[in-house]
């Protein structure tokens, strides 16, 4: 039997062992912070797209047109009477054409010869605003009687031994829309341009000029007539069959939907070489995915045609939900046996947990053991970092029971980095968001619309541009980038 003092002793060592056990690992366990009102997501932002939809027009039957000699003579002649002028200059000419082609809209910027150097500047005597050229080469000459107080300087030219003047008859044709998606075309002008000059100077005439006045207001006239069939076309179908086909909402999954958006319709003008020109159809869209159930197709009926719309690229928005279970693994992942010390005390992170609260607010949960046990709860709002595409909470902080419990019950792991290497650490990619809107999105780019429409696009980039707490999962909201087209099926 062991003595008294042994007995002492070890009744003191066990009421030792038994306060420092009382002081290790301190229970903190607070409730659950308050759920606020469930808050509403932020609304959708403006992001104009332009989509755009090439047209074609065939303006051979114009062409033809201006080359029947009935509307444009292929033959000038005036050589067997003497035209006599109010000054009394008498003189006359002969001119023939070959038929009119169309050509580009930017003439060659480089040439020595003087045909090339009539080219460069073959729209004399023409408007700029012209998008459709038309010439055909020209021979003529010209014949002067003698007048008293003639400056002198030859009376004739293009006639007898020497070969016929060369020209260049030119004309141009502006060619647009209107409102209601008819072609039409007006003559911005006519004019003869000389390769080989011809210099007949009579009473203070030039001869020359003269008669190549005459010659462009005979071809500004037939080409007027001309233009009539032009403005016969209208491109009104094809841009309705689009319109309607993009009004009505595409299904991505069963309770997800592609919405268009279209609201306005512009067209950048017509260009082309040949007898075929081409305009392209700007539908102007805000693109966005929702989910639920099916939307109804916009109501509006295609509006009046308007002049190029500002802006380019294709931009859709949408929102990707993070389930926190996913969230919560990671996090756990990332922290699980992560130290926190101050002084000589110490706890150890068993698990980490993140859910929402409402009102667009997070709550860390962090289970942990050592001098202090239990768990703490923390509470901010989540925030997108754009440049690193990466969330992180804002104003992380203690809930108010767990910064009660702290205070009261391990000051020391109140006054530690506790909240700090928390903050820090909670950080999530945005990768999974943006993969799933790219995954939904890529199929229905490249689809029929419509037994007449095809839609054709890509995307260059998606990255989130914002986040927001769902009670439910943290919701990226993410930006598709890239282009858009149209075109009909069998050929618009």
């Amino acid at each position: 039997m062991s003595s008294p003092s042994v007995r002492c002793a070890l009744v003191a060592w066990s009421c030792t062992l038994f306060l420092a056990g009382c002081s290790v690992g301190l229970p903190i366990r607070p409730s659950a912070p308050e759920q606020l009102p469930v808050g509403q997501g932020p609304a959708f932002p403006v992001t104009d797209s332009i989509i755009n939809l090439p047209i074609r027009a065939d303006l051979m039957p114009f062409l033809t047109a201006a080359n029947d000699e009935r509307s444009i003579p292929k033959k000038f002649d005036q050589w067997g009477d003497y035209i006599k002028t109010s000054k009394g200059a008498d003189y006359k000419y002969y001119a023939e054409r070959d038929d009119f082609s169309m050509n580009p809209s930017a003439p060659p910027s480089s040439a020595s010869s003087p045909e090339h150097a009539l080219l460069r500047d073959w729209w004399k005597g023409v408007d700029r605003a012209a998008n459709v050229f038309v010439s055909a080469a020209l021979r003529y000459k010209i014949g002067a009687k003698p007048h008293s107080g003639s400056a002198g300087g030859s009376l004739q030219c293009g006639e007898g031994g020497e070969w016929p003047r060369r020209a260049m008859l030119n004309g141009g044709i502006a060619v647009d829309i209107t409102p209601n998606y008819g072609v039409s075309a007006s003559v911005t002008g006519a004019a003869v341009n000389p390769i080989d000059p011809c210099a007949i100077g009579i009473a203070d005439l030039d001869v020359a000029m003269d008669v190549h006045s005459k010659l462009a207001d005979v071809a500004r006239g037939g080409l007027k007539n001309a233009s009539t069939h032009i403005n016969t076309i209208s491109v009104k179908s094809q841009v309705e069959d689009a319109w309607n086909a993009l009004r009505d909402p595409i299904q991505l999954n069963p309770d997800t939907w592609f919405l268009l958006n279209v609201d306005k319709v512009g067209h950048r003008g017509f260009s082309g070489a040949g007898h075929i020109v081409d305009d392209v159809i700007q539908l102007r869209a805000n693109p966005v995915i929702v989910y639920g159930a099916e939307p109804p197709s916009a109501a509006a009926a295609l509006p009046e045609l308007g002049s190029q719309l500002a802006g380019e690229g294709f931009r859709v928005v949408a929102d990707a939900q993070l389930a926190y279970d996913e969230l919560s693994k990671l996090l756990a992942e990332r922290l699980r046996g992560k130290r926190i010390s101050r002084d000589d005390e110490t706890i150890v992170i068993v698990n980490a947990s993140i859910f929402g609260n409402g009102g667009n607010q997070v709550v860390i949960r962090i289970d942990f053991r050592g001098d202090a046990k239990g768990y703490a709860y923390f509470v901010g709002r989540p925030q997108l970092n754009v440049l690193t595409q990466t969330i992180y909470i804002g104003n992380l902080h203690y809930d108010h029971e767990t910064a009660r419990l702290l205070q009261n019950s391990a000051e020391w792991l109140y006054q530690s980095n506790f909240r700090e290497f928390i903050a820090a650490e909670t950080v999530l990619g945005v990768t999974a968001a943006t993969t799933h809107v790219r995954k939904l999105l890529a199929p229905v780019l490249n689809r029929r619309l419509s037994q007449t429409i095809m839609m054709e696009g890509q995307m260059t980039s998606v990255q989130g541009i914002g986040v927001f707490a769902d009670v439910n999962a943290l919701s990226v909201r993410a930006i598709a980038e890239g282009s858009l087209n149209l075109r009909g099926v069998g050929g618009l």
